[in-house]
């Protein structure tokens, strides 16, 4: 041990430096992702939901949340007015951490935090009757990643005819785009003169988050609504037609959404100011557009696009 170390050691500031570095070693050891942080920041996001929210009249009211996260929404709700919110989420270290927020709160005895998925605490039946107002920020890029279907089923499980749902729907809008560097994020060809498309066996198929403005990318037609989601049921996904406006190579689609809570509205729309990327549902293989050339995609329940007809 050297003479630096061994004084350390006798002061007590190296038994300080070994638990800081314990420390540091804890808030590494994450299960959640990252960008809950951004989320937090994020403060149109947090206007649009806190608007929305005091805009409801929830006196006296029983409001049930899915996905708690840190805790931010709950304490919004009851902030505003509401009588009791049971909130759950299916992450144990996220339940933990938004415990640790609401417990010293004001409002720690008008919250109950629920550390599982939504549709345990339906089997189970720990809420004590139908809510009068179901909340829930269970989206990604592309709408369905972070389990829309499931939880939508638990909603219109539970929801009653007079049940306020948050949102109230969810807009997905997308366009064809042509784009080089985007499509690089998800195939290869070569790379110091070797062939390394082998790797494109393991590209997404569905779709990938992207920081669109980026990137080079072309429009190829307008951009068109392309499914509308209500967690009071979801319906089966219809084609859409496209006309495309420009010659070129279409790589895939750019889609992004609208989630209105009522007084405010949420979008990860390329150019607004949000936490959230947009998604890009890339083609299976590259193709050869026109102007004038008509065509029809579905987008399926895993986000992928499929092109079931090209007119020219």
């Amino acid at each position: 041990m050297n003479a630096v170390v061994e004084r350390r050691r006798e002061s007590g500031e190296l038994a300080l430096i070994l638990d800081d570095a314990v420390a540091a070693t804890a808030r590494q050891a994450r299960s959640f992702p990252a960008w809950h942080f951004r989320m937090m920041n994020d403060d149109e996001r947090n206007w649009a939901i806190e608007s929305s929210i005091a805009s409801l009249d929830l006196e006296n009211k029983i409001v049930f949340e899915v996905g708690t996260g840190c805790g931010l929404i709950a304490l919004l709700f009851a902030k505003y007015g509401a009588r009791h919110v049971y909130t759950c989420e299916a992450n144990p270290q996220m339940a933990e951490v938004a415990q640790s927020i609401i417990g010293p709160s004001e409002f720690a005895n008008k919250i109950t935090v629920l550390a599982m998925p939504s549709s345990e605490v339906l089997d189970r039946g720990l809420l004590p009757g139908t809510p009068d107002v179901i909340f829930t920020e269970t989206l990604d890029t592309a709408v369905l990643g972070e389990g829309f279907i499931s939880i939508a089923a638990d909603i219109s499980r539970l929801a009653g005819p007079d049940t306020i749902v948050m949102p109230r729907a969810v807009r997905q809008y997308c366009v064809p785009i042509e784009s080089e560097d985007i499509t690089g994020l998800n195939r290869v060809s070569t790379a110091c003169g070797f062939d390394l498309s082998a790797l494109n066996a393991f590209s997404t198929v569905n779709f990938l988050s992207v920081e669109s403005r980026l990137y080079d990318l072309r429009h190829m037609a307008e951009e068109m609504l392309i499914r509308t989601y209500s967690y009071r049921s979801v319906l089966p996904p219809v084609p859409c037609v496209f006309e495309i406006e420009n010659d070129g190579q279409l790589h895939g689609f750019l889609s992004w959404f609208k989630a209105d809570f009522g007084y405010g509205v949420v979008t990860n729309k390329p150019g607004m100011r949000s936490h959230w990327k947009q998604a890009f549902h890339p083609l299976h293989d590259v193709t050869k557009v026109k102007r004038g050339d008509r065509l029809t995609v579905l987008f399926d329940d895993s986000g992928a696009a499929v092109v079931s007809r090209l007119v020219r």
